[in-house]
């Protein structure tokens, strides 16, 4: 909608003759170019609306922000100049408050571009935004134009003349199309949910309650413990660092291998009420359930072998999501996009006969049933995938597709 605003102020107050959308040069590891203007033969303006910027690290650096900005728009200055144009410039629009570090760059930017390139990049703040929509609203009266035409609906729309539509989101499912027959298979539920390529096990999983249990096993106990320990110290030579050092990581070092986890959750459901005896020893608590969350990263949208970023931003907008922040994240190769937005988790929760409930987690989930969920000593195991909402939709085509491949394997086995 945003880019049908500017495209309609290019038009009819610009006076551009032509408005090219989206333009992704070959090597340009950026986002595209929103909307490039054209007027004549030798003039020409490009639009990058400030949204986008959003997809950034929030951790980079002003000095990091700075070199990508200059490196870009020094890029965009040679490209159009090499189609014969003589007076390029750039534009940056702000629906809405600018980033902080996004603020304290511009200007420097700016300068730099002037000073090396003679090139004019201008930052347009949101009342001067407001202003051209105004005069957008304006031409596209004076001109006649039908209110059905989408471009001219989008300004109408973006100048608050039309109201926007309520989205009918659909309601988020509460079970995964999977049913597990008893705690026994989880290792192999986790061990072929982890494992496909759906999902980026080659990088490790993140599972911070694995530290506390590290701590359990070294205390003097049985020689059960033993194996626990060894699963936990198992080496790291199956990881693929350089990948995992090229993509960013997680925000914490991945500690744990596939194997494992499968091997660490297949010790946990054979000794639940052991552990759970233990656990609430450790927290120094009568009662204490015990939660294992496994995190683990998607593809990027954009680098998904299985789903195209068309589908994928279909799903996110059916169950709630912002479809620009998926066209965001699907719509260019940004080599290191909000890890958030990508990040789930697989849990687990051991809970005793006495235990209360355990807390709820911040994370919408999806529960995946199991038909008779008791272990010995009146321990009960659940199990459920926890996603971001933003992207809710690309993680339950995620899950769903999965459940539908690795069905026939989880209901043949009991244990690991």
């Amino acid at each position: 909608m945003k880019q049908h605003a500017v495209a309609t102020y290019l038009k009819l107050v610009a006076g551009c003759e032509r408005v090219l959308y989206d333009a992704e040069w070959w090597g340009m590891k950026e986002p595209p170019v929103d909307l490039i203007g054209v007027k004549g033969e030798t003039t020409a303006v490009t639009v990058d609306i400030a949204d986008k910027f959003a997809a950034y690290p929030r951790s980079m650096k002003p000095s990091t922000w700075k070199r990508k900005l200059i490196r870009r728009y020094a890029f965009i200055h040679e490209r159009l100049s090499s189609w014969g144009i003589k007076r390029p410039r750039s534009e940056i629009w702000f629906f809405g408050a600018p980033t902080e570090s996004l603020e304290v760059v511009l200007p420097s930017v700016a300068q730099v571009l002037w000073r090396e390139h003679q090139y004019l990049l201008e930052v347009v703040p949101t009342a001067e935004v407001q202003r051209r929509i105004a005069q957008a609203v304006e031409a596209a009266k004076a001109y006649g134009k039908d209110i059905g035409n989408p471009f001219v609906q989008a300004i109408l729309l973006a100048s608050g003349v039309l109201a926007t539509p309520e989205r009918d989101a659909e309601p988020l499912p509460t079970q995964l199309p999977l049913e597990l027959p008893d705690p026994y298979a989880i290792p192999n539920f986790a061990k072929s949910f982890l494992g496909k390529d759906y999902i980026v096990h080659w990088l490790g999983f993140d599972a911070p309650v694995f530290s506390a249990l590290r701590e359990l096993a070294k205390r003097p106990r049985s020689s059960a413990w033993r194996e626990l320990s060894q699963w936990l110290d198992l080496g790291f030579d199956s990881f693929s660092w350089e990948e995992w050092e090229e993509s960013g990581g997680f925000e914490t070092t991945p500690k744990y291998t596939l194997e494992q986890v499968v091997g660490v959750l297949n010790w946990l459901v054979h000794n639940a009420a052991r552990t759970l005896e233990a656990w609430r020893e450790y927290w120094h608590q009568h009662y204490q359930p015990l939660v294992v969350e496994i995190g683990f990263l998607l593809p990027f949208i954009a680098k998904n072998p299985h789903f195209p970023p068309e589908v994928v931003e279909e799903e996110i907008v059916r169950y709630g999501g912002d479809r620009d922040l998926a066209r965001v994240h699907s719509g260019f190769q940004n080599p290191k996009p909000d890890k958030h937005f990508y990040r789930g988790y697989l849990r687990v929760v051991f809970q005793g006969p006495y235990d209360p409930a355990p807390p709820q987690p911040k994370l919408p989930a999806i529960e995946v049933p199991i038909r008779n969920p008791f272990l010995p000593r009146g321990t009960t195991v659940s199990v459920s995938l926890l996603f971001p909402r933003e992207f809710a939709g690309y993680f339950l085509l995620t899950f769903n597709t999965i459940a539908q491949t690795i069905r026939p394997l989880v209901e043949r086995f009991r244990e690991f």
